[in-house]
């Protein structure tokens, strides 16, 4: 186990080791790729409610309750094996969730596209808020 003491401003981290600690107890967990060609462009894509009210009232004005802020997209690299996935494929990325292939891999400029599938958390690894 390792705690992330600094971050600098180009992505380096630094930080100590503590040769006891619990794995399973640490709050946030790192994970990283090898920087190599073969690595896929990902982008996941996860949607919200489109309104903030469970239930809207006869007298609640609609346009009072529209979710400004109903998709949140994030540019990530991805495995090498991630290019053999079609369209319609689910698959799980460790520590998000899974995802449903909405565009396969076609090429450097045009990468693989993911949806979130909703899990029932109130909040999402994107940032966006649910219920």
């Amino acid at each position: 186990v390792f705690k992330i003491t600094k971050i600098h401003d180009n992505g380096d981290l630094e930080g100590e080791h503590i040769p006891n600690g619990n794995f399973r107890a640490a709050k946030k967990k790192l994970s990283w790729m090898a920087n190599v060609q073969s690595n896929c462009p990902v982008v996941l894509q996860e949607f919200d409610h489109l309104v903030t009210k469970a239930k809207m009232e006869d007298d609640d004005n609609f346009e009072d309750f529209v979710n400004p802020t109903t998709m949140a997209t994030t540019e990530v690299i991805g495995d090498a094996a991630l290019v053999t996935l079609k369209e319609h494929d689910i698959i799980q990325l460790e520590r998000r969730g899974y995802y449903r292939v909405d565009k396969p891999y076609m090429g450097p400029t045009k990468p693989l596209m993911l949806i979130m599938i909703p899990d029932g958390k109130s909040k999402t690894m994107g940032g966006l808020e649910g219920k």
